[in-house]
């Protein structure tokens, strides 16, 4: 850097304590309690570009800026006032959140700040600290000249600290000498506090377990010499610094460890104050008298504190300006970026998709892109391996992704194992040409513990070719395609256009639609048997959701259930099932043992969304014991892939299902990923053999081999076995003679409404 040239670093060294110095002088110069209040509220908000700042008095607000007027959330800023870092207000959003609390005269005082994007670094604590004080010590002068309830001299006095800091202040922002100021603080604390002792120690730079005498008032060379370096901890001084609060002493010469020099020299009452530096407790402000009758009014506690402050400061004049500036650079990056990877967030890549949209002209060939991520099957890496394995694997996708994108392009990661690209100034083919590069670099092979493992990844391609697209828009868009690659099998790249927009526009009706039926009493429960393969008893029901939807008649599950899935409704609607399954199990039960569904069991699906539902064990428990059932009486289905997806948390929620006695069944038994091995690992009762294999039976006996391995393990390992799909006489034998106990299909009829069933419809002989 030239000499002639400002040091930036220099020209802002001064603005810590110039701000507290205007600070001192604004608030100090309005006439009432009101204006200065408000007044004071506006310039804590802009010392440190908070997007709110209230203060408080016992809980009621008195000031705010950053709300209408008329709108401020007081219950709101009350609860954030008893004390949090990070909240969500309305009319903010999230938030950080600094709280300072102070107690005095005028009751319990909170100052509430508010900040968007960055927290409050401890530098900036101590600015704001500083001038909360100084507005409490300003109402209070203010409030006493109303009332005119005390004497001039004590009205002078408090005239004289705002006076006194405002010099202080002045004298660090005019970069006088450490030694000149800390004087200054320790003369003022002796006069304003009637203190024939005062000292400041701070911590000894050399040896950090002792603290030395930096400045000090009425202490004689002798007593100097002897406390001039003692260990922390001892003293008044020294309890404020170990504890980091303030300390109050009515009787010196009792407390413990107190400096035998002060005691022999008849030392009474004392109190101290820490001080910081760079963020951490540096030292202590001690005040003292060798008055018997002297104590410490919370008003003397607010002036201590605010002289403590002030040398808090003075300490920091030099180091603070670039904590706070490191700090709020660190914060910025931290709300911007992620953590573990180091790429953008979803915050920043939209702030820059919004740049980069609004630098398209009209006349532009070139255009931008979005490229979603989304790796396949990560999950199982993180469930079989770990998390820190998983952490590890998305740091190299990371890598990956940067090396296999332009140098232009903007990689981002979302959240979980979603990235996403951001690609300007680019073709269509282009596009499809990075995509290409981008599922390229995920599928090199990856070692993990010695082995080799591949990983794919679903790729979603928007094109902003609009020049009104907003930058959530084209996120939405490419997030969208990435999930038509998933449900494609994955390991694909998909591009949006207008008929996966209809598509996705039909989604988001039906599931308004979906939501109303909820509401609306439009869904209903048929039932299908199952029955003895050996003499057709019907040994249960298995519950089947329909909509009866006001337009388009009756829908079966697969219409509406993925839609359910993908929006969370499977909860609620899964809800609707247990409840109303229940219900019509003990009004059966009702109708007394001669009834032919007195003792049949019915059973209900659960979804994997429904299974990761924490409440769901309370759901189905509230639900069998409101209508008087014994456990027995229902059963439950789950799909093979569901229980693979979370081995151990899958086996703990089935064990809890257990232990209210109800049936378990595995469904779609061999069309999911698990070894026939994994039977024995879950507490359940029964296996259902997927329809598919049974359809698929033939004079060549493939499928019959893979039905008789099942029902031969299952049955070894004490599991009865459903056949689904029978639809035929021929398929009901072949199944019977492989050892099937149980048999499910419409051959013994089809799902049905309650009032529709008859034991006839579905017997058949032995």
């Amino acid at each position: 850097m030239s000499v002639s040239e400002p040091d930036p670093t220099e020209s802002r060294r001064g603005w810590l304590s110039h701000q507290l110095s205007e600070f001192l002088a604004v608030v100090s110069s309005y006439p009432n309690e009101a204006a200065a209040i408000e007044r004071g509220v506006d310039r804590l908000a802009e010392a440190v570009e908070a997007e709110v700042a209230a203060v408080m008095f016992d809980g009621q607000l008195a000031a705010s800026v950053g709300f209408r007027p008329g709108q401020e959330p007081q219950d709101e800023l009350a609860a954030i006032a008893i004390g949090t870092s990070h909240v969500s207000v309305t009319g903010v959003g999230d938030a950080f959140a600094l709280v300072i609390g102070m107690d005095g005269d005028e009751g319990d005082v909170r100052v509430v700040l508010l900040r968007v994007g960055a927290p409050f670094s401890q530098e900036e604590g101590i600015l704001l600290r500083g001038m909360a004080r100084v507005l409490v010590l300003t109402v209070r002068l203010l409030r006493l000249l109303e009332l005119e309830r005390i004497s001039r001299r004590s009205l002078q006095e408090r005239q004289e600290l705002l006076e006194r800091l405002f010099r202080i202040q002045r004298s660090i922002s005019h970069r006088a000498p450490i030694a000149e100021v800390l004087s200054a603080i320790t003369d003022g604390a002796s006069s304003l506090l009637d203190a024939e002792v005062v000292s400041l120690r701070i911590l000894d730079e050399d040896d950090p377990g002792y603290l030395r005498i930096a400045a000090s008032v009425g202490i004689d060379d002798d007593t100097l010499a002897s406390i001039f370096r003692r260990p922390i901890g001892e003293g008044v001084g020294g309890r404020a610094v170990s504890e980091g609060r303030l300390v109050v002493a009515d009787e010196y010469e009792k407390t413990e460890n107190a400096l035998p020099a002060f005691v022999t020299s008849g030392l009474q009452t004392a109190m101290a104050a820490p001080v910081y530096r760079d963020g951490k407790v540096a030292g202590s402000l001690l005040v003292a008298s060798y008055d018997r009758r002297r104590t410490y009014t919370p008003s003397e506690h607010d002036m201590l504190l605010a002289f403590a402050e002030h040398t808090s400061l003075a300490l920091n004049d030099s180091s603070a300006i670039e904590a706070i500036n490191r700090a709020y650079t660190d914060a910025m990056h931290r709300a911007t970026h992620d953590q573990l990877t180091g790429l953008p967030n979803r915050a920043l890549v939209l702030d820059r998709l919004g740049h980069a949209l609004a630098r398209r002209r009209p006349a532009d060939d070139q255009q931008l892109c979005v490229l979603f991520v989304d790796l396949d099957r990560f999950k199982a890496i993180n469930d079989s391996l770990g998390h820190s394995v998983g952490d590890e694997v998305l740091s190299l996708v990371a890598n990956r992704l940067r090396a296999a994108v332009r140098p232009a392009d903007t990689v981002a990661r979302l959240s979980g194992d979603e990235f996403v690209v951001v690609c300007e100034d680019i073709t269509t083919a282009e596009a499809m040409r990075v995509a290409d590069r981008v599922e390229a670099s995920i599928a090199e092979p990856i070692s993990l513990f010695g082995r080799e493992n591949v990983l794919t990844a679903s790729v979603g391609l928007a094109m902003a070719q609009a020049h009104d697209v907003r930058p959530e828009d084209i996120l939405r868009d490419a997030d969208v395609a990435m999930y038509r690659a998933k449900e494609r099998g994955g390991a694909r790249i998909e591009v949006f256009d207008e008929g996966i927009r209809s598509q996705m526009l039909a989604r988001i009706e039906m599931e308004h639609a979906l939501r109303r039926a909820l509401s609306s009493d439009e869904l209903r429960l048929h039932y299908q048997p199952v029955v003895a393969a050996d003499s057709g008893k019907l040994v249960a029901l298995e519950a089947l959701v329909r909509w009866q939807h006001p337009e388009d008649g009756l829908l079966p599950p697969d219409v509406f259930v993925p839609v359910a899935e993908q929006s969370g409704l499977i909860v609620p609607l899964g809800h609707w099932v247990i409840e109303e399954a229940c219900r019509q199990v003990a009004a059966w039960r009702a109708l007394g043992p001669d009834s032919p569904f007195a003792e049949v069991r019915v059973d209900i699906n659960l979804s994997g969304r429904q299974f990761a539902d924490t409440g769901l064990l309370a759901t189905i428990c509230n639900a069998i014991r409101r209508h008087g059932l014994p456990g027995h009486a229902v059963g439950f289905e789950i799909t093979e892939s569901v229980l693979m997806d979370d081995g151990d948390s899958t086996v703990a929620v089935l064990r809890g299902l257990k232990e209210l006695g109800v049936h378990l069944a595995i469904d779609d038994f061999g069309t999911g990923y698990s070894s026939l091995s994994y039977l024995e690992s879950f507490p359940v009762d029964t296996v259902k053999i997927d329809r598919s294999f049974v359809q698929r039976m033939s004079s060549s006996g493939a499928n019959d081999v893979i039905i008789s391995a099942v029902v031969s393990l299952a049955r070894a390992l004490g599991h009865d076995v459903i056949a689904e799909g029978v639809e035929t006489a021929e398929q009901l034998e072949q199944v019977r003679s492989l050892g099937c106990q149980y048999v499910q299909g419409y051959y013994f009829g089809r799902p049905v409404p309650a009032r529709d069933l008859s034991v006839e419809r579905f017997a058949v002989s032995a």
